[in-house]
Parts: structure tokens; C-alpha cells; sequence
């Protein structure tokens, strides 16, 4: 699934809006702690992978060598995070794909 399908999906209203990953991790009762464990696993994932991206552009030459790719992994993850939440709050699809460009074009100056 392409990036924005992704966040599509988050905005349509045709069903829950957000991401059940990052969204219910909050909602878990203490009997479902084991729920939380693995929501928690799989956002480690989606990290390390931010991770692995950011790392390969240094490689390839995409972004510049020296950029702190943990400080990016952090801004992206949590962008990516928040999105969720403003998904859920009904932020329009419009003025979140404005600050998915704006968050881009920070990509674009460790070129």
C-alpha cells in the first residue's frame, strides 16, 4: 500500500478513522496488556524500518552523509503517529497532505 492510500484510508469515513495500531495502544485495559505488547512490537517495527529507509538514502547518496538518522527516524515516526490522532479528530485529508509536503521538504534539504 502506497504512502498515501495509507493515509486515505486513516481520513475516509467510511470506517474508524486513525490507525488501530497507534490509536487503541492508549485504550488497553490492564487485562489486555498483552495487546499492548504487541501494538508496541509493531510500531517497533514500523521504526526500525523508518530506520533502514533513512539509512539506505545516506548510502545511495539520496540524503547527505552526517545526517542524524535516529533524530529523523523520531520526527517521521511520530509525525506518522500523529496523524493518526488528527485523523481521528477529523483534520481534513487536504491539510494533512499539506503537512506531509511541508514535512517532505525537510527530506528534501538533507539532500
Amino acid at each position: 500500500m502506497t504512502a498515501s492510500r495509507w493515509i486515505v484510508l486513516q481520513t475516509e469515513q467510511t470506517h474508524p478513522l486513525g490507525c488501530l495500531v497507534i490509536l487503541s495502544a492508549n485504550t488497553c485495559s490492564p487485562e489486555n496488556n498483552h495487546i499492548r505488547e504487541i501494538l508496541t512490537l509493531e510500531r517497533a517495527t514500523t521504526r526500525r524500518k523508518f530506520y533502514t529507509c533513512i539509512e539506505r538514502a545516506i548510502q545511495t547518496g539520496e540524503i547527505r552523509e552526517g545526517t542524524n538518522v535516529a533524530m529523523l527516524t523520531t520526527l517521521f515516526v511520530t509525525f506518522l503517529e500523529g496523524i493518526s490522532t488528527e485523523a481521528r479528530d477529523g483534520v481534513p485529508l487536504d491539510s494533512i497532505n499539506a503537512a506531509i509536503t511541508k514535512l517532505m521538504e525537510l527530506w528534501d534539504s538533507c539532500a
